[in-house]
C-alpha cells in the first residue's frame, strides 16, 4: 500500500514538472528569453537559434545538469577586434537595444556575459542588482551610457566584475565595496569621458579583501587613490592604473601587504617623483610598466631584487641618469622597453653594459634614443628575439642578411636610421612569423625577384622614402592577411595593379609617387578604410562608389569628375585635382565628416546651406575654384570649426552674423572674392581664438574696428585692398600674440582621430600625415602658399586702402612681427626711433604713402630685414648706411622720393645739402599744415555766415 502510495506521487509531481518544463526547458524561462531576444536588433542573427521549446539548446544559453533551470547567459560578442575584418565583423554582429526585466524570471542566473555590442543609447538597468545567484557579470565594452546603477552593490555573490569600455558618467558608486567575494574587478575606459567620476578617495577598495585582479586605467582619477587602501589587497595579483591621471603616490610604505603581486602598471601618469621604494619589496613582480610617467631620479640597484621579473618597461620618463647595472642582474627578463630616455653612444656599449641577459631577451624597444653604431655585430645572437624596436635612433651600416635567421623574429622597426645597402629576399628566409615590418626613412634599396612568394603573411608593413620603384612590388600579392601599407616616396611609378585592390587592406598611404593610371571605378566592396594617394599622377573619373572608406585624400593629382558623396568618411581632402561641377546637396548626409579640403579646382555654383546636419565639423577649405552667392547662415551652427578657407571664389555680400557662433574658429580666409560691407565688431567679443583673419581683395568699406585689438590669439591680419578709411586704430597695439615671439598656437595640440583598427591604431593627425593648415599670405607683393608653421607667422597687411593720418605709436610695440605692409594707403609722418624693437621684421612695405623725415638709421640693426620698399614717399635726407642696410643695395627701394641722396641711388649728397633738404622738406611741411588750418578755419567763418545769413533770410 505504500508502495502504491509513493509511486503514485511520484507520478503526480513528475506530471506537475512537466507541465513546467517544455522538453528540458522551464517555461517560464523560456518565455523570459523570447521577450528579452524581441527587445533586442540582432543584425548578425547571433540569436536565430532562440526557437523551438528547449531553451537549453539555445545559443549561448546554458542550463544545469540536474535542475534544468537556465544558469548561464554566455552572449559576448563571437569575434573581436583583433584586426580590420574580424573588427569588420564584430560590427555586423553587434546586438542593440535594452536589456527586458523579463530576464528576471531566471532567478537561478550564476553568469550573465552580453560583452563586446553596442548599448550605446542604453543605461545598465537597476534591476541588475536583483539577480542575487550572479556570479559572474560581463557588461565590457558595450557601450552602455549614463550611470553604473549603485544597486549592482546587492549582488552579494559575485566573483567577477567587468564593465570596461563602456562611456558611464556621473560617480563611479562606492557600493562596488559591498561586494566582498569579488575576485576580478575590471573599470577601465569606464570613466574617460566623465570629467570627474570619483567623489573623495576610494578607500572602498580596502572592502574587496579577496581581489586578485584589479583594472582602473583610462579613467580619470585625479588624486583619489587611496594607496593605504591598495595596500591592504594582501591577495592582489593584477594593479593596472595605466593612464589615470595620477600625479601622486608614496615613495615608501610603512608595510607593504601587497606580496602576491605580479604584475603592476601605472604607465602614462604624471608623478613627477623619483621611483618608489616599496615596489623593490615585491619580489614575486614578473611584470612592470612605469613608462611615461614623469619619474625622475636614476634607477635604483634595488630594482635588482625582483629576480623573477619577465617584463620590465621604463620608457619615457625624465631620469637624469639610466644606470643599466641593475636591470643586467634581472638574469629571467624576457622583455625590456628602455625607449625615449636619452641614452647615446654605440648601441655596443649598451649591449655589453646589460651583459648576459641581453641575449635572453625576446622583446627589445629602444626607440627615441641616440644610439649610434650598426647591427650587424650583434642582432643574429639574440636566436630568441620575437620583437626588436630601434626606430628614430642614428644607427647605421647595412642590415646582415643573415637576420633572417631570427625564426621566431614576430616585429622588426629599424625605422628613422641612416641604414643603407641593398635588401633582398635572403634577409626573409626564415622568417615565417614576420607580422610587422618597418623600414621606413633609412637609405635602403628594396630588389626582390619578381616571382618571390615571402615565407611570411604581413600585417603591417612600413617603407616609407625607401627605393622600392620603379614598379610596385608584386610579392605584395601574396600578402593576404595585410591590413597596414605605407609606401610614399618609394619612387613608385606607373598603374596600379587589380590585385593589389584585392588585398584585405584598411589603411594605404602610397602618396608622393608617379603613380599612373585610374583608380577602380568602385570600392563598394573594399575593406579599405584610410586612402592616401596624394601628390601622384592619377587621372580618370572620381569613383562611383567607396564603401567604408573613412578618409580619403587624392589631393594634387589629374582627377576629374564631380565631388560626390562619401557616406562614412570623416575626412575628405581632393585639392589641386579637376573636380568641376557643384557641391551636392548630398554633402550634408556626411554627418561624420570633420574635414573637407576641396581647393584649387573648378567648382562651381553656391555653398549649399544644409551645414547644420555636419555637426562635427572642423575644416573646411574650398579656395582658388569658381564658387559664388553668399555665404550660407547655416555655416554658423558649425560650433566645431576651426578652419574656414574660401580664399579667391567669386562669393559676394556681407559676412554672416551667423558665423559669430562658430566659436572655436581660428583660421578665416575669406580674400580675393567680391564680399562687401564693414567689418563685423562682434569678431573680437565672440571669435576669440582667431589666429589668422585673410578678407584682402574683397570691397569692405568703413573703419577698422578697433574692437579687432581684442584678439589676443591673432598672429595674421590681412585686410589689404579693401575700401577702407580712417586712420589705423592705436588698439592695434593691444595684438598680445605679435607683441612676443612666444607660440600661442601650438599645432601640436590640435585635433586628432584615432581610428581602431584591431591591432593597427591610425593617427590621422590634423596636422601630419593628412591635414596641414596651408594658407595663401601676401608677402612683398607676392601670393605665398605657405605650409610654414603658423606659430611662426606673424604679420600684418592692411595696403590698398584709403587709410590716413600717422601710425599709432603703439603699433611700434608689436614686436614679432615678420611683415608689415602699410603700403598705398595715404599714412603721413615720420618713421619713428621705435621701429628699432621690431627685431623680428623681415619684410617692411610702407611705399605710396606721404610718409616724411629722415630715415631713422635704426633700420641697420634689424638683422633680419631682408626685404624693404620706402619707395614714392616724401622722405628726406641721406639715406643710412651699415650692418643690415648694406645687404639692402637696391635704388628701387628708394625710388620716387625726391629729397633722398647717398647710394644706393644716384643722388649725391653732402651733410649741408642733406640737412638743408631736410629743412625745405620741414619747411614745406610746416606751409603745408599752415595752410590746411587756414583752410579750416576759413572754412568755418564761411560755414557760420552762411547758415547765419540763411536763418535772417527765413526771419525777415
Amino acid at each position: 500500500m505504500i508502495k502504491l502510495f509513493l509511486v503514485a506521487l511520484v507520478s503526480f509531481l513528475i506530471t506537475i514538472t512537466c507541465s513546467t518544463i517544455a522538453n528540458g526547458c522551464f517555461e517560464v524561462e523560456r518565455d523570459a528569453l523570447i521577450t528579452f531576444k524581441d527587445g533586442l536588433h540582432d543584425p548578425g542573427n547571433l540569436l536565430s537559434s532562440w526557437n523551438g521549446p528547449n531553451c537549453c539548446n539555445w545559443t549561448g544559453v546554458i542550463c544545469d545538469n540536474i535542475t534544468e533551470h537556465v544558469v548561464t547567459l554566455d552572449l559576448r560578442n563571437p569575434y573581436d577586434c583583433n584586426d580590420y575584418v574580424s573588427c569588420s565583423n564584430m560590427d555586423s554582429h553587434n546586438l542593440s537595444g535594452e536589456i527586458n526585466p523579463a530576464l528576471l524570471s531566471i532567478r537561478h542566473l550564476t553568469h550573465l556575459d552580453i560583452s563586446g555590442h553596442n548599448f550605446s543609447n542604453s543605461y545598465i538597468p537597476k534591476f541588475i542588482g536583483s539577480f542575487q545567484n550572479l556570479v559572474y557579470l560581463n557588461l565590457s565594452f558595450s557601450f552602455f551610457q549614463g550611470a553604473i546603477p549603485h544597486e549592482i552593490g546587492n549582488l552579494s555573490q559575485l566573483q567577477f566584475l567587468d564593465l570596461s569600455g563602456s562611456s558611464f558618467t556621473g560617480l563611479m558608486p562606492p557600493e562596488i565595496g559591498n561586494l566582498s567575494d569579488l575576485r576580478y574587478l575590471s573599470l577601465s575606459y569606464s570613466y574617460y569621458y566623465s570629467s570627474n567620476p570619483i567623489c573623495g578617495r576610494l578607500s572602498w577598495f580596502s572592502h574587496l579583501s579577496n581581489l586578485r585582479y584589479l583594472d582602473m586605467s583610462w579613467n580619470k582619477l585625479s588624486n583619489n587613490i587611496d594607496w593605504s587602501a591598495i595596500n591592504e589587497l594582501h591577495l592582489l595579483e593584477a594593479l593596472m592604473l595605466s593612464r589615470c591621471d595620477l600625479s601622486e603616490i608614496p615613495i615608501d610604505l610603512y608595510h607593504v601587504n601587497l606580496t602576491s603581486l605580479t604584475k603592476l602598471d601605472l604607465s602614462s601618469n604624471r608623478f613627477n617623483v623619483t621611483l618608489p621604494n616599496w615596489m623593490w619589496n615585491i619580489t614575486g613582480l614578473l611584470y612592470i610598466d612605469l613608462s611615461y610617467s614623469k619619474f625622475h631620479g636614476s634607477i635604483p640597484d634595488t630594482l635588482s631584487n625582483l629576480v623573477s621579473l619577465n617584463y620590465l618597461s621604463l620608457g619615457g620618463n625624465n631620469f637624469e641618469h639610466v644606470f643599466l647595472k641593475p636591470v643586467s642582474k634581472l638574469l629571467n627578463l624576457r622583455s625590456l622597453d628602455l625607449s625615449e630616455l636619452g641614452i647615446g653612444g654605440d648601441i655596443l656599449n649598451l649591449i655589453e653594459r646589460l651583459g648576459n641577459m641581453w641575449y635572453n631577451l625576446e622583446v627589445v624597444y629602444l626607440n627615441n634614443n641616440n644610439l649610434s653604431g650598426n647591427i650587424s655585430n650583434w642582432i643574429t645572437q639574440m636566436r630568441n628575439l620575437s620583437r626588436l624596436g630601434l626606430g628614430r635612433n642614428s644607427l647605421s651600416g647595412h642590415i646582415p642578411s643573415d637576420i633572417g635567421s631570427l625564426t621566431h623574429l614576430n616585429e622588426l622597426d629599424l625605422s628613422y636610421n641612416s641604414l643603407s645597402g641593398v635588401i633582398t629576399e635572403n634577409h626573409f628566409v626564415n622568417l615565417s612569423k614576420l607580422k610587422h615590418l618597418d623600414l621606413s626613412h633609412n637609405l635602403l634599396t628594396l630588389k626582390m625577384n619578381d616571382k618571390w612568394v615571402p615565407p611570411f603573411q604581413l600585417k603591417h608593413l612600413n617603407l616609407d622614402s625607401c627605393k622600392v620603384g620603379p614598379m610596385l612590388p608584386s610579392w605584395l600579392r601574396w600578402q593576404t592577411q595585410l591590413l597596414y601599407v605605407r609606401l610614399s616616396n618609394t619612387s613608385i611609378t606607373g598603374v596600379i595593379s587589380t590585385w593589389f585592390w584585392n588585398l584585405p587592406l584598411a589603411y594605404i598611404d602610397m602618396s608622393c609617387n608617379n603613380i599612373r593610371g585610374s583608380l577602380p571605378r568602385s570600392f563598394r566592396l573594399s575593406k579599405i578604410r584610410i586612402l592616401n594617394l596624394r601628390s601622384n599622377n592619377i587621372n580618370g573619373l572620381v569613383p562611383k562608389e567607396w564603401g567604408g572608406i573613412e578618409a580619403l585624400d587624392l589631393s594634387n593629382n589629374n582627377i576629374r569628375g564631380t565631388f560626390l558623396e562619401f557616406p562614412q568618411a570623416f575626412f575628405v581632402a581632393l585639392s589641386r585635382n579637376r573636380i568641376s561641377g557643384t557641391i551636392p546637396q548630398a554633402i550634408c548626409n556626411m554627418s561624420d565628416l570633420e574635414v573637407l579640403q576641396l581647393s584649387t579646382n573648378s567648382i562651381s555654383g553656391e555653398i549649399p546651406n544644409c551645414w547644420k546636419n555636419i555637426s562635427k565639423l572642423q575644416y573646411i577649405d574650398l579656395s582658388n575654384n569658381q564658387i559664388n552667392g553668399k555665404l550660407p547662415s547655416s555655416i554658423g551652427s558649425l560650433q566645431h570649426l576651426k578652419t574656414l578657407q574660401l580664399y579667391n571664389n567669386k562669393l559676394y555680400g556681407e559676412i554672416p552674423s551667423n558665423l559669430q557662433w562658430c566659436k572655436n574658429l581660428v583660421f578665416v580666409s575669406l580674400g580675393m572674392n567680391n564680399l562687401s560691407g564693414v567689418i563685423p565688431t562682434w569678431i573680437s567679443k565672440r571669435l576669440l581664438n582667431i589666429v589668422v583673419f585673410q578678407l584682402r581683395s574683397n570691397n569692405f568699406t568703413g573703419f577698422i574696428p578697433s574692437e579687432l585689438g581684442g584678439l589676443k590669439k591673432l598672429q595674421i591680419l590681412d585686410l589689404a585692398h579693401n575700401s577702407l578709411v580712417g586712420s589705423i586704430p592705436s588698439s592695434i597695439g593691444n595684438l598680445f600674440s605679435m607683441k612676443s615671439s612666444t607660440q600661442h598656437y601650438d599645432s601640436t595640440n590640435d585635433t586628432s582621430t584615432m581610428i581602431a583598427v584591431g591591432d593597427l591604431y591610425a593617427y590621422i593627425s590634423r596636422i601630419g600625415d593628412f591635414y596641414e593648415d596651408k594658407l595663401y599670405i601676401n608677402i612683398n607683393g607676392q601670393q605665398v602658399y605657405t605650409s610654414k608653421p603658423l606659430e611662426l607667422i606673424k604679420t600684418i597687411d592692411i595696403s590698398g586702402n584709403k587709410l590716413n593720418g600717422y601710425i599709432p605709436e603703439e603699433l611700434w610695440l608689436l614686436k614679432a612681427v615678420i611683415n608689415l605692409n602699410l603700403s598705398k594707403n595715404f599714412l603721413i609722418g615720420e618713421i619713428p626711433e621705435e621701429i628699432g624693437g621690431m627685431r623680428s621684421l623681415e619684410f617692411l612695405d610702407l611705399s605710396f604713402n606721404e610718409f616724411s623725415g629722415p630715415i631713422p638709421e635704426i633700420l641697420s640693426t634689424l638683422s633680419s630685414l631682408h626685404n624693404l620698399n620706402l619707395s614714392y614717399n616724401n622722405f628726406s635726407g641721406k639715406i643710412p648706411a651699415g650692418r643690415q642696410l648694406d645687404t639692402l643695395n637696391d635704388s628701387s627701394i628708394y625710388v620716387g622720393n625726391s629729397y633722398l641722396c647717398g647710394p644706393p641711388i644716384d643722388k649725391s649728397c653732402s651733410e649741408d645739402q642733406a640737412s638743408s633738404e631736410i629743412n625745405l622738406v620741414h619747411e614745406n611741411n610746416r606751409m603745408e599744415m599752415i595752410w590746411l588750418y587756414l583752410a579750416i578755419v576759413l572754412g568755418f567763418i564761411l560755414g557760420f555766415w552762411s547758415i547765419r545769413g540763411i536763418l535772417m533770410f527765413i526771419n525777415v
